[in-house]
């Protein structure tokens, strides 16, 4: 059965009865663009809608598919007609046309499928190339932790402390450690995310040995620790002097620089000679008198006072300093104590 021969013959019936294509076409819950289409021979319905549309001009499916109509309408229809019967060969017409269809179909949804997917690829390359970069230059670490089969640096960037990861070899991990210890200035080439603020430093060369940061212009006054009244680090004076001080760059308060100094024991004590105990960088204040950004507190009870400082850093936002056999040892919290709370030095 041909295309154009079945349009003709539903166009036929149609206008027998008197039917408009949008009439039709509503009484079998299709478009009167679909009906065009079939009486125009460019394609047929589908197979579920032979039934409601036979019934519609009085006909038996038979009838429609065969493209005409025998005396005694719809008899008959239940025996099954050989294979080469015009019926049988309609209706494997119009299957076939209604498989096409939907193979059309799905390859549509299939081809809309992946462009979606390459889109997403697309946008999702975009934003870990907006978020990733790689960069070179001069580092200025601030702290370092070891791991076991690696070192993280520590550098301020933009208010936040981004967090690098160096995996090179034990040996190499050691040179750096002891290059940043001596403050050497370091050429590097890293690559971090925005969003997580960490990343991995990718190489690195030592320069000269120089003292990253220099001291500010001002410069405040001095101040003496008494046994009995704040001693640290069990020593019973403290002398402690401001080296520098500036607004906050990133937000509220201000950021000083601090000396720690070993004073003598004796009556003589200012005239004695001193020992620099370690420099306390970066301690976050939110006044000029009662908060310098750190605090001297027992932490462990031991009845030894260990120095608590406050950095511009939420994600290392305490530093805590103990005297140790080896020295002071440095130790970054991720969290602040409760030691902290109040006013401070």
């Amino acid at each position: 059965m041909e295309k154009a021969e079945f349009g003709n013959f539903v166009a036929m019936n149609r206008r027998e009865l008197g039917l408009t294509q949008k009439t039709l076409a509503e009484r079998l819950h299709v478009t009167d663009k679909a009906v065009s289409k079939w009486e125009r021979g460019l394609s047929f319905p589908d197979v579920t809608l032979l039934e409601p549309l036979a019934s519609i001009f009085g006909l038996g499916v038979s009838e429609l598919v065969s493209c005409r109509r025998t005396e005694d309408g719809a008899a008959g229809e239940e025996a099954l007609p050989p294979a080469e019967t015009p019926l049988v060969q309609g209706l494997l017409a119009i299957s076939w046309d209604s498989i096409r269809k939907e193979r059309t179909k799905r390859r549509r949804w299939v081809a809309v499928l992946a462009l979606l997917l390459i889109a997403a690829l697309a946008v999702v390359g975009f934003l870990l190339t907006r978020t990733s970069v790689t960069e070179r230059g001069e580092l200025r670490v601030l702290h370092t932790e070891e791991r076991e089969t690696e070192l993280l640096l520590f550098l301020e960037r933009d208010g936040h402390l981004l967090q690098l990861t160096y995996a090179g070899s034990e040996a190499e991990r050691q040179e750096l450690a002891q290059k940043i210890a001596d403050r050497y200035s370091l050429e590097a080439e890293y690559r971090w995310n925005r969003r997580t603020w960490t990343g991995n430093l990718l190489n690195w060369h030592a320069g000269s040995d120089i003292v990253i940061g220099t001291v500010m212009d001002e410069v405040g006054s001095s101040f003496v620790y008494y046994n009995g009244d704040g001693d640290l680090f069990g020593y019973p004076r403290i002398i402690v002097k401001i080296l520098s001080r500036q607004p906050n760059p990133r937000g509220a308060g201000y950021l000083s620089t601090y000396v720690f100094t070993r004073g003598g024991d004796g009556d003589d004590w200012l005239f004695q000679p001193r020992e620099d105990l370690l420099t306390a960088a970066n301690c976050l204040g939110y006044g000029s008198y009662g908060d310098g950004g750190y605090r001297i507190v027992d932490m462990d009870g031991d009845g030894i006072h260990e120095l608590l400082t406050r950095t511009p850093w939420p994600e290392k936002p305490c530093i805590l300093y103990e005297l140790t056999e080896a020295g002071i040892k440095s130790t970054w919290l991720d969290e602040t104590p409760e030691e902290m709370t109040g006013p401070t030095g």
